[in-house]
């Protein structure tokens, strides 16, 4: 109980010392508020788990007989966080970048790895390996409470303009759901509805507008980005096509398009 103690005070010490509320504290760690609450009410142990990530992000070993500054055998302060994380723990963009490098080489080789066969010639690994990849990110997002900023970085890192194409005889047999897709794009149905009639044999509706990624680890979705910053408006229009196999194919090729970029898009 003595040495839970001392743990204790000794968290408890340095998450004041840096400033940092218990769900900040957390946060900064990668583990849960309750995780926190719990060594410093000394219901739980200081496990070398959560030890070595406090030291990693403070400097602070907290194994050691008090809280010293990894600098010098003086006292742990503020202003030896503030160096710690000057010199190793930077958290900034170019940081990140960097530290993406690194990672990238590593999950190139396990992903290369799962692909052989093993020493009992299994060579299944790889769907429940990219699983697996995508359940840690979404743990992670969740441990170290960056939903929000997932969402900043999903905006500005992947938007696209994206080209879709709507059967107009669809869209006039089923008015509430052609309502719904075709206001995802600010575009009013009863307004253009007339139009569409005009071209409800072997028409198509397609419309370029602002995408980005959903955040759906081990798969692509795409939801419209707003506020838009490629365009000003979704771009439509009216494509029709004769009824022959050859017509048909070259629209669904120009519906299928590379994505656009702003340069070569008009609004």
């Amino acid at each position: 109980m003595k040495h839970l103690t001392k743990s204790a005070g000794r968290v408890v010490q340095l998450r004041k010392t840096i400033g940092k509320s218990q769900s900040q504290f957390a946060a900064m760690l990668g583990v849960s508020k309750d995780t926190i609450i719990s060594v410093e009410n000394c219901r739980n142990q200081l496990s070398r788990n959560l030890a070595k990530r406090i030291q990693i992000a403070t400097g602070a070993d907290l194994h050691e007989g008090k809280l010293e500054s990894p600098f010098s055998q003086a006292d742990y302060t503020r202003a030896d966080f503030d160096r710690w994380r000057e010199k190793y723990g930077q958290s900034t963009e170019t940081a990140a970048l960097e530290q993406f490098k690194e990672m990238q080489t590593w999950l190139k080789v396990i992903f290369l790895a799962a692909a052989k066969s093993g020493r009992a010639g299994n060579r299944d690994r790889l769907p429940t390996l990219s699983l697996s990849l995508a359940e840690w990110l979404n743990e992670n997002r969740e441990k170290f409470n960056l939903q929000d900023e997932i969402e900043e970085a999903l905006i500005n890192e992947t938007r696209t303009i994206e080209r879709s194409g709507h059967s107009i005889s669809a869209l006039l047999a089923k008015p509430k759901q052609a309502k719904a897709k075709l206001a995802e794009h600010d575009i009013d149905f009863s307004q253009i509805k007339k139009m569409l009639q005009k071209h409800k044999d072997g028409g198509w509706l397609v419309i370029d507008d602002e995408y980005k990624l959903a955040w759906s680890p081990g798969s692509i979705n795409l939801v419209p980005s707003r506020p838009r910053k490629l365009i000003a408006k979704a771009k439509f229009w009216v494509e029709t096509i004769t009824p022959d196999v050859s017509s048909a194919r070259r629209l669904l090729e120009r519906i299928k398009s590379k994505p656009l970029t702003a340069a070569n898009t008009t609004n």
